[in-house]
């Protein structure tokens, strides 16, 4: 009985409980010139969400230990049709993008986070939602919001708004979650 009882528990902590690989991406954080840290990031499926985490090294891409960086609600998942990370090269740097490809009997439609390592922090950039609904008998109806923290601003379909000020901490993505430019107003809810 206490064979079949551990056989049991190693097969359950095994590669049957990891949660599965979603995408994986690595580069240079200050981008072609290879003068910053490395860094490797895996997106993977935890339960209804989507989580991050992010390897910092200085001899090159890490391929192991502990991540810097472990995000578990970095982005929604239950209604994904494709998540991927994506490297995204820029005058000050690269940026990691995490894109969602979402779809349900509701809509449809793509969310961006946009992550860069500023002063010792993984940092926020930018937010990205475009989507369509569908209500029975009526016309789609198109929603786009695109936040630039940087210029702390957001464009809500079409027009462009003041963020309120903040100070650098809150734009941590450690306390980022898949509704987070929702809730911070940043956004506005419809429907």
């Amino acid at each position: 009985m206490r064979r079949l009882i551990l056989a049991l528990t190693l097969a359950l902590a095994g590669p049957a409980m990891a949660e599965p690989l979603l995408s994986e991406a690595s580069g240079n954080w200050a981008g072609a010139s290879n003068g910053g840290f490395f860094f490797r990031a895996e997106l993977t499926q935890a339960d209804k969400t989507a989580r991050l985490r992010i390897w910092n090294g200085t001899d090159g891409v890490p391929k192991g230990g502990d991540a810097q960086f472990d995000n578990a609600t970095i982005a929604l998942s239950a209604y994904a049709t494709s998540q991927r990370l994506e490297v995204v090269e820029a005058p000050d740097g690269s940026i990691l993008q995490v894109v969602t490809d979402f779809a349900d009997e509701a809509g449809e439609g793509r969310e961006v986070v946009q992550i860069q390592y500023l002063d010792n922090q993984f940092t926020v950039i930018g937010y990205f939602h475009q989507s369509t609904g569908y209500n029975p008998g009526d016309d789609p109806i198109p929603y786009e919001c695109e936040v630039d923290l940087a210029a702390g601003t957001a464009r809500v379909n079409g027009t462009i708004g003041d963020l309120e000020p903040m100070d650098f901490e809150a734009q941590n993505a450690s306390g980022w979650t898949f509704g987070a430019a929702f809730d911070r107003g940043w956004c506005p809810r419809i429907g």
